[in-house]
């Protein structure tokens, strides 16, 4: 008997002696298409507003929260059929070509950006990947191939429309994001288009409180231009924000800014907007974690009420060195706790990579980063990257993190997993009746939903491993993407085959819905198979192979 063959059948005999339904979360799959005939990725929840001293646990404590049922919110999925190449979110590509000189240069210009800022053995094949994804919008005429078609849970969402991206969702049936028109390449909106006031694109990120953020970009449509963070208050022309200490482009680079989320503080109402922007530096012009924050509350959101506040210790450049390449914050949540990333450059690498390292700032009246690390749980360590995906009014951080810690540079890339962090204190705004479910600690969300079955008829959480945790609402469902094996994995293991590494992988959306009553005793932390994992590539397309970690394209540079 093989001794993976050993593995799987005791996995099987620990699994029959578990409780039933031993775990935190009921992954539940939203693929539009049930074949997955193309990939699917969750991006964003239903929001819901839970009063924490009514149902502290939210649906942790009950099947229905807000008298709503909880397998009942909604998230938003997308499409991919190839990859992107220039991302349909971000203001520019790789969230740092400024001088737009990587994709000006075709394939060559993707190899260099490859080599210069990721630093992967494998930049060939990334760059021919990406290339390919790019070429087909940059040549497909004014309405180029769709490659992403957005839904709400299965429901087609703005179908006539090409390459939707759904940023935020404001109910069960409207989104905040944007789309490729015939007369530009990213139009933002919610419930209809938005103004892009003087400039030719806009994106749309988040809405809350009848305000909705995002970017206005002026200039050509593919390269060669300058965008600002702005704000549409409901329908009006949209507000821009100004650039940190200029109001000009660099040399040979153009100044950025993005808003990525906003708040309304509880106490003045005090507006404060998330997301990045430019602050000059001689010719260079940085793109730069920023808190802009209302200078006087209330309705006036003109341009000149707001002061830009980088984020100290994510700048550019960190006592006279270039540490970091951009920077961003991603998400602010009521009791003004913000999270966001930092790459790090390409010549500055970490412990064997040049990582996007995630950061909390405690409070957005005092703008300062603290890197996820080992003190924060064991599954940070010094130099791993990741993703944020958002974070709630109860403190509960998700995104993904790195799973392992093998050297990048010159090598290849690590695989990741989405992960949940119930960060804070209760003076904070944190629950600590609901951070007791997780043990206070953060966990990767793949042991989370481990229920000890490796397989069943329906509702098999072994069929799913947890890549993405895109955004998570008050009542603690989260959106995320998930790598599938259809019936079930071979073990519970974090690294177990799919089939005896035969069987087709496909990448599907999911949303991770609590389990009412769960509490910390049914945490049952996966293990790992001792026997290799190498894939054999069996059903699995570009974005299978993003997740298993041969390229990186969520990856944020800067030259």
């Amino acid at each position: 008997m093989s001794s993976k063959l050993q593995l799987t059948t005791l996995a099987v005999l620990v699994s029959a002696a578990l409780p039933a339904q031993a775990a935190l979360y009921k992954v539940v799959e939203v693929n539009a298409d049930p074949l997955g005939s193309v990939e699917y990725y969750g991006t964003a929840v239903e929001p819901v507003i839970v009063d924490a001293a009514i149902e502290p646990l939210g649906c942790f404590g009950a099947s229905s929260v807000a008298g709503k049922a909880c397998d009942s919110f909604v998230v938003a999925n997308e499409t991919r059929n190839w990859a992107e190449g220039f991302s349909y979110r971000e203001e520019v590509a790789f969230a740092m070509d400024n001088s737009f000189d990587y994709i000006e240069d075709g394939y060559d210009g993707f190899e260099e950006y490859c080599f210069r800022q990721l630093g992967y053995a494998t930049c060939e094949y990334w760059a021919s990947n990406q290339w390919n994804g790019w070429s087909k919008e940059l040549y497909g005429g004014a309405t180029p191939p769709n490659n992403s078609s957005a839904f709400i849970e299965k429901t087609p969402f703005r179908s006539a429309d090409t390459n939707v991206v759904i940023n935020g969702l404001l109910s069960a049936t409207e989104a905040v994001g944007n789309y490729h028109s015939t007369t530009t390449r990213n139009q933002a909106f919610t419930s209809a288009d938005l103004g892009n006031g003087s400039g030719q694109q806009s994106r749309g990120w988040a809405n809350k409180g009848g305000y909705t953020v995002g970017s206005i970009s002026s200039g050509n449509s593919y390269y060669n231009y300058s965008s600002k963070a702005a704000i549409w208050e409901g329908t009006t022309p949209p507000v821009e924000l100004p650039w940190k200490n200029t109001s000009s482009n660099g040399d040979d680079v153009y100044s950025q800014g993005s808003a990525r989320d906003l708040a309304i503080s509880p106490s003045d109402k005090r507006v404060y907007i998330v997301g990045y922007n430019t602050t000059a530096d001689g010719g260079s012009r940085f793109m730069q974690a920023t808190i802009f924050k209302q200078i006087t509350p209330g309705g006036n959101i003109s341009s000149g009420n707001w002061e830009s506040n980088t984020v100290d210790g994510a700048q550019v450049k960190i006592s006279g060195d270039y540490i970091y390449s951009n920077s961003v914050v991603t998400n602010i949540n009521d009791n003004l706790v913000a999270i966001g990333e930092a790459k790090r450059s390409g010549e500055k690498p970490e412990n064997g990579a040049a990582a996007n390292r995630l950061f909390v700032v405690a409070n957005a009246n005092t703008a300062n980063a603290h890197f996820l690390n080992s003190s924060d749980g064991s599954i940070f360590f010094d130099g791993a990257g990741g993703k944020m995906g958002g974070i709630n009014n109860f403190n509960e951080i998700v995104g993904r993190i790195d799973s392992e810690n093998h050297r990048e540079y010159d090598g290849k890339q690590r695989r990741q997993r989405a992960f949940i962090y119930p960060y804070g204190t209760s003076a904070q705004g944190s629950v600590e009746s609901r951070k007791a479910i997780f043990n206070g600690k953060a966990w990767l969300l793949d042991d989370l939903t481990n229920d000890g079955k490796v397989s069943g008829i329906t509702d098999n959480n072994n069929q799913y491993r947890i890549y993405d945790a895109s955004d998570i609402n008050d009542a603690g469902v989260i959106s995320a993407t998930a790598v599938k094996c259809e019936g079930g994995y071979d073990s519970t293991s974090h690294n177990a085959y799919c089939g005896d590494g035969n069987k087709d992988e496909t990448v599907v959306a999911v949303k991770l819905v609590p389990i009412a009553g769960a509490a910390a005793s049914a945490i049952q932390p996966r293990g790992y198979d001792s026997t290799a994992t190498e894939r054999q590539g069996a059903g699995l397309g570009f974005g299978a192979l993003t997740i298993l970690g041969l390229f990186g394209f969520m990856r944020k540079r800067i030259k």
